[in-house]
């Protein structure tokens, strides 16, 4: 059983994004999916406010349930988020913000613990 870390750099409208979530989907049935890192554009996904048409696929909603149902980690790049205006609770207040946004699941991290997350599995995919 291998154990993967996934890095998505891919805005919620890129197909690369919907991609992501399919492999971590077959992923999740045989293997270990650790984490997944949001980068960059990436971190929109994160944002408790996107509301996607009707029509669409909710692929906040989806990385949640997958996180919940097979334990993983749903990491978004402090750095990336709050240029992107997306906020934890904590980070909301150190900058005067009056609410925040981070969806639930979703944790802010940093670029050292993706350093460190990349030594404890085996590959290492991106998006």
């Amino acid at each position: 059983m291998a154990s993967f870390l996934l890095f998505i750099n891919s805005d919620l409208d890129n197909q690369s994004s919907y991609s992501a979530y399919r492999f971590a989907m077959a992923a999740t049935k045989k293997h270990n999916v650790k984490a997944v890192f949001f980068y960059g554009s990436g971190v929109h996904v994160a944002n408790e406010l996107s509301t996607p048409a009707g029509d669409e696929f909710k692929l906040t909603q989806a990385w949640q349930a997958l996180a919940k149902q097979n334990q993983v980690e749903l990491i978004v790049c402090s750095a990336a988020a709050q240029r992107k205006g997306i906020l934890d609770q904590a980070e909301a207040e150190y900058h005067g913000k009056q609410s925040y946004n981070l969806a639930s699941g979703f944790r802010i991290g940093g670029l050292a613990e993706y350093a460190q997350l990349q030594s404890q599995v085996d590959r290492v995919v991106q998006f």
